[in-house]
């Protein structure tokens, strides 16, 4: 998560022509959903035993060629479903693609997401979580260890098989990533249509306040896509005059940051980009909790005016 898959699965899923001329396929092309229902179906997520795996694994043995599954959720997943996924396809060459990004960006941004998830840990107490390895940091380190992802991916399809492709650090070409997994994933160049996709990021102040409703409401069975689509549609187009969350490494993130950078030398993995590219950076911005009163309810204000005039906007569209 939070590593430049959404970029990279809304470049795929506008461009399924041009990769169809390459012969490659992104299954569910557009409707990415079907990756998703498939892979959930796959682990024993929500959508266990709706057949969605069947119907998505069935597209690729359709296909005379490489095709390409680009699912989030497919980092934090044990042995036995790897070991499904892999025997599901026993004429094919299976390889696992992951890219990886510095762990000073990624901290801010897992912790927004996870307010996005409806957490309501602040913010203080998620990077002591990631600290202590404790309740609150081990969903980060599930969707962050990259060394042990790789190694349980390698476990079962061999170091060989399992390609890590680094997050170009901040100042880069836009199209860097895309250049890597494309390498990898053997995508040549192309006019390449825009992405369809994005997650944009919130302000300091916009995801306190998420955080304060999160809080505030009680969990029912839509609450968090409800959140989620106030996050994305709604919040995130009014973060602009925002300050961004901010964040300085401390020396236990470097410390594991040079764990992880070792265990990726060792696995003898093969590296689209740079390994050093995974020291953490400094994140300009300001820390969420020392906003003030004035400044949440700035921004708060703004995020129910927008609400308010999408509502009015769907009404109309009604009349």
């Amino acid at each position: 998560m939070k590593t430049g898959t959404s970029f990279i699965q809304g470049r795929l899923a506008a461009n399924t022509d041009l990769l169809a001329e390459q012969g490659l396929l992104f299954p569910g092309g557009a409707r990415w959903a079907t990756q998703v229902r498939g892979i959930s179906d796959l682990i024993g997520g929500k959508h266990h035993g709706s057949g969605a795996w069947a119907e998505l694994s069935a597209q690729v043995d359709g296909h005379d060629g490489t095709a390409i599954i680009s699912m989030e959720y497919l980092a934090a997943v044990g042995r036995p479903a790897i070991e499904r996924l892999r025997d599901r396809f026993p004429s094919s060459e299976v390889r696992a693609v992951m890219t990886v990004r510095d762990l000073g960006r990624a901290v801010p941004s897992q912790w927004q997401e996870s307010v996005k998830n409806r957490a309501t840990r602040s913010w203080e107490e998620y990077v002591e979580g990631i600290r202590r390895h404790d309740e609150a940091g081990r969903p980060f380190w599930r969707q962050q260890g990259a060394d042990r992802i790789a190694a349980r991916w390698a476990e079962v399809l061999g170091a060989a098989d399992v390609h890590v492709v680094t997050v170009p650090p901040p100042g880069s070409p836009s199209h860097l990533l895309w250049d890597r997994f494309a390498e990898v994933a053997g995508i040549g160049p192309a006019a390449w249509h825009r992405s369809t996709r994005s997650n944009p990021s919130l302000g300091a102040a916009s995801t306190e306040v998420l955080r304060l409703l999160n809080l505030a409401t009680p969990d029912q069975p839509q609450a968090k896509s409800r959140v989620k689509r106030l996050a994305r549609r709604i919040i995130a187009a009014q973060a602009e005059p925002e300050d961004m969350i901010g964040f300085e490494p401390p020396a236990w993130l470097h410390d594991e940051a040079d764990r992880i950078v070792a265990a990726l030398t060792e696995g003898g993995y093969p590296v689209a980009g740079d390994l050093a590219e995974l020291r953490p950076v400094a994140v300009p911005g300001v820390d969420p909790g020392s906003q003030s009163d004035a400044v949440r309810l700035d921004a708060a204000v703004r995020a129910l005016g927008a609400v308010l005039f999408a509502e009015a906007a769907g009404d109309a569209d009604d009349d």
